[in-house]
């Protein structure tokens, strides 16, 4: 699988981390979020100060490479090496594995490509792996929502932003994560022997438009076994919400394949499954004015497209 690698790169020169950036047909977007990877710094005095950045494309069409190929340049000049990787096996655990694999650093970050990291994102992000050393094993940052051209819908209220992989708003200053609070794979990084033995599972996560998710329950593990999580709102990532995905609609399909996804998790791990009772008349479902819904109305069709995504995968292998 086709790699290009940069040139007037010391290879002798320890690359501290490894930023990763997985990506699929969006160009545009890639090209936004290493734009705002230009100047970010490792910091810290752990040995080696360099970091590379890898694209892990996940589209056989290759249309990020452009992207890449035009700013690596731009980017040797800082001293950073700026690599693609072309994986065309279909599914962001597969481009996330991928990554991993191809990391040179002892710390990787992760960054989706429809993300822009704020000023002095790395630095705070990699900080509590120098000052705590082994004491941290995992690192979580902040995403704020970024609605583009369009203003924010009335109806996205602040506990519904989660639904779009935004503001986990743990708490205003950094420290450890208590067991149930979860962090999203857009914004962290962790140490690479973490993966030892591990994988990203390819029968969750998204591949390519699909709205599976959870293939981030790898860090549950991780957690499980002792990883110790921090996290640092301040280490902060801008997230587009995609005009498409400004909908109820949208958001209603999300649910119901959160739903489906979560079962799923929980069957490959063994965990308890859910048991609900519910009757729904489908026919008065399809009919429902979705878009017409806010407050604890829409709350409520939300938790149900959830339990139907639900009880749709306990067909599902």
């Amino acid at each position: 699988m086709p790699t290009t690698r940069n040139p007037g790169i010391d290879s002798a020169e320890e690359i501290a981390a490894s930023i990763v950036i997985c990506t699929y047909r969006r160009p545009e977007l890639l090209a936004a979020c290493l734009d705002s990877l230009i100047g970010q710094q490792v910091g810290g005095a752990s040995p080696g100060s360099a970091h590379e950045i890898l694209v892990i494309d996940n589209s056989a069409l290759a249309d990020g490479r452009p992207a890449v190929e035009c700013r690596q340049t731009a980017f040797a000049l800082r001293g950073v090496p700026l690599r693609y990787v072309l994986e065309e096996r279909p599914g962001v655990s597969f481009a996330r594995n991928r990554g991993v694999a191809e990391a040179a650093g002892a710390l990787i970050a992760f960054i989706d490509d429809d993300e822009r990291a704020c000023e002095g994102w790395l630095e705070r992000l990699l900080e509590p792996f120098h000052r705590l050393g082994d004491a941290v094993d995992i690192v979580a940052g902040e995403v704020e929502p970024d609605f583009g051209a369009l203003s924010r819908p009335d109806w996205l209220a602040d506990d519904m932003l989660h639904f779009f992989s935004c503001r986990w708003g743990w708490d205003s200053e950094s420290r450890f994560l208590h067991e149930k609070e979860w962090f999203g794979e857009g914004n962290c990084a962790f140490r690479k022997r973490l993966m030892a033995g591990r994988a990203f599972p390819s029968d969750l996560g998204r591949k390519g438009d699909g709205l599976l998710t959870n293939e981030g329950i790898i860090f549950m593990e991780m957690r499980s076994a002792g990883a110790a999580t921090y996290y640092v709102p301040a280490a902060t990532v801008s997230h587009l919400i995609h005009p498409d995905r400004l909908n109820r609609r949208w958001l209603m399909r999300r649910m119901f394949y959160q739903g489906v996804s979560n079962r799923l998790t929980q069957r490959r791990y063994g965990l308890e499954e859910q048991r609900w009772d519910f009757n729904v008349n489908m026919a008065k479902l399809a009919d429902l004015d979705v878009e017409s819904l806010e407050g604890e109305s829409l709350r409520a069709v939300i938790r149900l497209y959830y339990q139907l995504g639900y009880a749709a995968a306990s067909g599902m292998n």
